[in-house]
């Protein structure tokens, strides 16, 4: 018998059938064999089609590998897929026309001796080190350079007819460069266009107009009627005693309140104006919407929605010009049980509602938004803090600046704004910097500074020792010109000068415009004890109505 593959070499080797039935899958194909050799076998039924073993055993090989090439192909896919790198058609293709091990296959006998494993170019390995995320900027590539991606999201494979054109990775790097800021809007504090002044009330009137009242006034009846079944014959103007009342009570403090009607003790303005019993009948019943008539896809707030949609509205209505701005959180504070309570740690009210504020420098609110747990309507696509300030920045122009603490800084945030022509300063946490690296804090000596420019020259991160370092992020500003500030040195015990970097500075100049709203209705809180929250929320907005209306006014 002779073998059809190899009729010359062997004849004494053990020979098999290899086409033995019809029904038999695994037996190897007569359009393989004749693929593979280049040879035409007979279609002859009765002769035996057999080869020689080590032939069978090449050609079981072959099947072998096919198969492992098919794994092959499909593996690099996967790393393509896996693994964050630009990849083009022609690397593909590239990748397919190399050699690989079905290429010259034969068995170990006729293997080839001059044979060279493929060498892969360092620069084009995929390393194991290579998972480090970078911030995203824009910068040009080669098509046959490997970037890293600066994010986490899967890139898009190329297969269906896609353009032949490379993938652009953008990529970026922060270098000690200095940073080119830009000049602040100017603060506007004087001398101002002349303007005719109204009286105090005309303020108020605009976050507590007449309607308000009327309003209030009609509910509270329904609510009196419906608890107490008597009729309370409540009008507009009683409701504003009861809020002046209220606001007489936030800035002549008595221990009790039903002291203010105290024989011997009581005060006038008061007493004269709404008596006691009248008084803590009307506060418990004050009501802004028919509790018996919820609106469909109504939040948690509805029961005073009115009167925080009214303060809202005149916040939105105060002129905005080019300034600086700057978003922080508000605390309404409340012991009891509330909607959506929360504990914000190292304020001087840590329990109650939490409640995002926007103001000028100099403490003026402009807007705001309660925070309703996921039922907050924000776009949450950046993580809670950034979703609140740009629900916020949608009511400031453009070129304004924004400043705001480490809650709400992130990098991604400041792209997103820098895209809408919003410049922003903020602190930032170190856990919260990706490929910015710093000195070690034990490094700083106080008024040493270290200052980082993204490769795109839009974003500076500033790391600044005072008595403690300090990390900055900023496109608005840099660190030169910087100044000098007083501070008490322990070793030298006296006061020295201290370099501080420019953004620290205008920082500290503009951040605390809610603390200063804070502190004035802090001053003046009407502070009274009661179990329902929205009385308490209630007289929240009555009181920032007021400082609100003053500041206008001043």
């Amino acid at each position: 018998m002779i073998c059809i593959l190899e009729p010359e070499k062997n004849r004494n080797c053990k020979f098999i059938n290899i086409f033995p039935d019809d029904d038999v899958e695994d037996s190897t194909s007569q359009q393989q064999i004749e693929d593979i050799y280049g040879i035409k076998i007979e279609n002859d039924a009765i002769k035996p089609k057999i080869i020689c073993e080590n032939c069978e055993n090449a050609l079981s090989g072959f099947v072998e590998m096919k198969k492992r090439s098919a794994e092959s192909v499909m593996l690099f896919i996967l790393l393509l897929i896996m693994r964050p790198k630009t990849i083009t058609e022609g690397d593909i293709l590239s990748f397919l026309s190399d050699e690989s091990e079905i290429d010259g296959f034969s068995d170990d006998s006729d293997a080839d001796k001059t044979w060279q494993p493929l060498v892969i170019n360092k620069n084009t390995a995929y390393d194991e080190d290579d998972d480090e995320e970078e911030d995203n900027g824009f910068e040009q590539v080669s098509d046959h350079d490997f970037i890293e991606d600066t994010s986490k999201t899967l890139p898009t494979l190329p297969l269906h007819n896609q353009p032949q054109t490379p993938i652009i990775v953008t990529i970026t790097s922060w270098a000690p460069v200095p940073f080119n800021g830009i000049q602040l809007p100017d603060q506007q504090y004087g001398p101002h266009d002349f303007k005719v002044i109204e009286s105090a009330s005309s303020y108020i009137k605009k976050y507590l107009p007449d309607s308000h009242f009327d309003e209030a006034a009609l509910f509270t009846n329904m609510y009196a009627m419906s608890k107490l079944g008597k009729e309370l014959k409540t009008c507009a103007n009683e409701i504003k005693v009861l809020y002046g009342a209220h606001a007489m009570i936030s800035i002549i403090k008595y221990p009790r309140i039903h002291m203010y009607w105290q024989r011997g003790i009581q005060f006038d303005l008061i007493a004269q104006a709404i008596t006691r019993d009248r008084f803590f009948l009307l506060r418990s019943c004050l009501h802004y919407v028919d509790i018996n008539n919820r609106p469909p896809q109504a939040d948690r707030f509805w029961k005073i929605k009115p009167i925080i949609d009214s303060v809202r509205n005149a916040c939105l209505s105060i002129p905005r010009n080019v300034n600086c701005f700057s978003i922080d959180e508000q605390m309404i504070p409340f012991l009891g049980r509330i909607p959506y309570r929360q504990y914000v740690r190292n304020k001087p009210r840590p329990v109650g509602l939490k409640n995002f504020v926007i103001t000028t420098s100099k403490g003026l609110v402009l807007d705001f938004e309660i925070y309703q747990g996921e039922n907050t309507p924000l776009d949450r696509s950046l993580g809670l803090g950034p979703a609140v300030v740009l629900r916020l920045a949608k009511t400031i122009p453009e070129h304004s600046v924004l400043f705001f603490d480490r809650y709400f800084t992130t990098v991604p945030l400041l792209d997103r704004l820098n895209a809408i022509n919003i410049k922003a300063t903020g602190t930032i946490m170190n856990n919260g910097l990706k490929n910015i690296h710093f000195s070690e804090d034990k490094k700083f000596k106080q008024g040493k500074w270290e200052e980082l420019t993204r490769s795109d020259d839009k974003i500076v991160a500033i790391k600044w020792k005072d008595s403690k370092c300090v990390t900055v992020l900023s496109t608005a500003t840099g660190a030169e010109p910087h100044t000098m500030v007083t501070r008490w040195s322990k070793s030298e015990k006296k006061y020295i000068e201290v370099p501080c970097p420019l953004v620290v500075k205008t920082y500290n100049q503009n951040m605390g415009g809610v603390d200063v709203c804070d502190q004035q209705l802090e001053a003046y809180r009407t502070w009274v004890k009661t179990k329902k929250w929205t009385l308490k929320v209630a007289l929240h907005f009555i009181d920032l109505s007021i400082v609100n209306a003053w500041m206008e006014y001043r």
